[in-house]
């Protein structure tokens, strides 16, 4: 079993540290919106949000079936 290395709990740990900034926009541009601002304020925050959580999924280590070929 190899053993993660010290940048790749980094890397992971930045990739989640990158969500609480469009949570926080996806936030503001709702309230905004109820306040009568533009439907683009909410729209781009759930842009985001969905951007950084696709980075978040890049980043998981996938676990994949290995599969053993007979001679």
């Amino acid at each position: 079993m190899n053993k993660p290395s010290i940048s790749a709990g980094l890397s992971r740990a930045l990739d989640w540290a990158g969500l609480p900034l469009p949570l926080g926009l996806l936030a503001i541009g709702i309230r905004d919106y109820r306040d009568g601002a533009s439907a683009g304020r909410p729209m781009g925050g759930a842009v985001l949000v969905l951007v950084s959580l696709w980075v978040v999924r890049r980043g998981l280590p996938h676990r994949r079936a290995r599969t053993t070929v007979s001679p």
